[in-house]
């Protein structure tokens, strides 16, 4: 039973990302530590008179449980030879100082991200202080730190060769991870200056929040000097990550249309989003202990309140919430994860440093295509919307109102850049007698094959509608009477030549048709006057032809 446990407890450090190896891997020294919150003289603790106040501590981290300064004494407990350039490497730097002394220093070294002791030899993972000539079995030194988080640090002595190649594996990720936010959110504000959709706006400033806190809590923004003593502070980091919170609650409201499908969850994340406005206000002036603990208690109901709300969008099958759920869900899990270990519920695990900003890339592209996908499924929700508006049901040529609207504005376009216009009018020989004979089915029947081989004969830039019943209207843009009169009387052999069946029996069509060019100063009521009056003749010449009107009063049958 036992070593089933162990096996179990190393397979969940394996999966935290520390190997056993790496936790069997003695350093070579002991750490001690001054009692909490003294800070005794220079000269007095390298004199040793505190020596026998320093306390031994198990292992080699080192614990913040109350922000305060502290003292270390490390002790060598082997010699390290000089040849392969021994550093002392101390990680989670983030929001730390550390002053180091060995008894060849007459001052001590400052070693920090931000500000004074801040060197841009190593990346911003671990802070480095060359343990120049090796260190001899016995030697002792003495480590000052400050830190305004309790995030521990680990310290280990390791070649320089291998620093390096952490520092490069470091920067590199690291590089992919804010060009990743920064290029996401830099292409999303694109689409929302494109396409005005504030979800958009949303995610931008989410990703824009988050791609500066990582800069920050990372120690990338150390290249910008001037920024030293404004951006590495407990403020900076709550103002941030309130910010970065309170823009993803409002995208997510938007992103599930929550205040229509879920008015409830929508209330949850309303109240929280006053009570981070709130926060955030007060952190611009002024932050306390409890800050940032009341900001993870609010964020971990958010939590709960988005698991909520996903669960029941996947359920009422809302295509969005999937995207939710594969880009969110495991940074939300991630962020639990993170808050307990800032409330101490759980320790804070190493894999975090990086399973958090590699959730927010995956999350970010995640919620992008979403966005992407929601706003496809509207513009093609809006695009079917405006063709039922547009074009007859029955037809698929455009509704009268469609038809008229377009013609209209071709005729404005005609008069404006002096073009020839000229319109087809004509409806189905004894439509009624169809309808009467063959039942109404027959008679759609006849309309969708009319308005079917009139459409395969037109051109793109041609326009085509169903005016009224058996009626269609047909505006062909930059054609002379001459053309226009050809055009109708192909539409009218294809219309005769090869009758449609119904039930077994043929429908025998024909079309009676009128033709008129647009006339100088003429507008659309007038156009088509002239249309329908050379439409009436050819009904009262016999039917089945097309008749031109030339001019006032002047018909021809063709």
């Amino acid at each position: 039973m036992e070593r089933s446990w162990r096996l179990l407890w190393q397979t969940l450090l394996t999966l935290l990302g520390l190997s056993a190896a790496a936790l069997a891997c003695a350093q070579p020294f002991v750490v001690a530590r001054l009692g909490p919150g003294a800070d005794p003289p220079l000269a007095q603790v390298l004199a040793g008179r505190y020596d026998a106040r320093f306390a031994p501590v198990a292992g080699e981290r080192i614990a913040y449980p109350d922000r305060r300064m502290q003292w270390l004494r490390l002790t060598a407990t082997a010699d390290v030879g000089e040849d392969q350039l021994p550093q002392l490497v101390i990680d989670q730097p983030y929001r730390k100082f550390f002053d180091i002394w060995r008894h060849r220093d007459a001052d001590p070294v400052r070693r920090a991200l931000h500000g004074r002791g801040s060197e841009f030899q190593h990346s911003s993972r671990f802070v480095v202080y060359p343990l120049e000539g090796g260190l001899r079995k016995g030697e002792v030194i003495y480590l000052r730190t400050y830190a305004t988080e309790f995030t521990p640090s680990t310290l280990r002595i390791e070649p320089l060769a291998q620093v390096h190649r952490q520092d490069m594996g470091h920067v590199a990720l690291r590089s992919v991870v804010l060009t990743a936010l920064g290029a996401t959110a830099i292409l999303a504000f694109g689409f929302w200056v494109g396409l005005r959709e504030r979800g958009y706006a949303y995610l931008c400033l989410t990703l824009l929040v988050q791609t500066v806190n990582l800069a920050v809590e990372g120690g990338e923004i150390r290249m910008i000097p001037w920024l030293y003593e404004v951006l590495p502070n407990r403020r900076t980091n709550v103002v941030l990550n309130t910010a970065a919170t309170l823009a993803s609650v409002r995208f997510l409201m938007f992103y599930l249309d929550l205040r229509t499908t879920q008015a409830g969850v929508a209330k949850v994340l309303n109240v929280c989003s006053w009570v981070l406005g709130a926060l955030l206000a007060v952190s611009l002036v002024q932050t306390w202990k409890l800050s940032a603990s009341f900001g993870n208690l609010v964020l971990l109901v958010l939590i709960g309140a988005v698991f909520y709300a996903c669960a029941v969008a996947i359920s009422r099958r809302q295509h969005e919430a999937y995207f939710l759920a594969g880009a969110w869900v495991p940074l939300l899990a991630v962020l639990v994860v993170l808050v307990g270990g800032f409330q101490k519920w759980w320790p804070m695990f190493a894999w975090l440093e990086y399973a958090y900003p590699l959730g927010l890339v995956f999350g970010g592209l995640g919620l992008l295509l979403g966005l992407a996908a929601k706003l496809q499924k509207l513009r093609q929700d809006h695009d079917t919307a405006k063709h039922r508006a547009t074009y007859d049901r029955l037809t698929s040529v455009m509704n009268r109102q469609a038809i008229e609207q377009s013609l209209r504005e071709a005729i404005l376009e005609a008069h404006r850049s002096r073009r020839p216009l000229t319109v087809v009018f004509f409806d189905i020989d004894h439509f009624k007698r169809i309808n009467d004979e063959h039942g109404h089915s027959a008679g759609d029947e006849a309309l969708r094959t009319v308005a079917e081989r009139t459409r395969n004969r037109l051109r793109a830039t041609d326009l085509c509608g169903r005016y009224g019943g058996d009626e269609i209207l047909v505006g062909l843009p930059g054609t002379r009477l001459e053309q226009g009169l050809v055009v109708a009387e192909h539409l009218r052999r294809a219309v005769g030549a090869n009758p449609p069946s119904v039930h077994g029996r043929a429908l025998n069509l024909s079309l009676s048709m009128g033709v008129a060019e647009l006339r100088p100063g003429e507008n659309f009521d007038q156009l088509l006057e002239r249309a329908d009056a050379a439409l009436y003749a050819s009904k009262a010449g016999g039917r089945d032809r097309v008749t031109v009107q030339r001019a006032a009063m002047e018909e021809v049958a063709i």
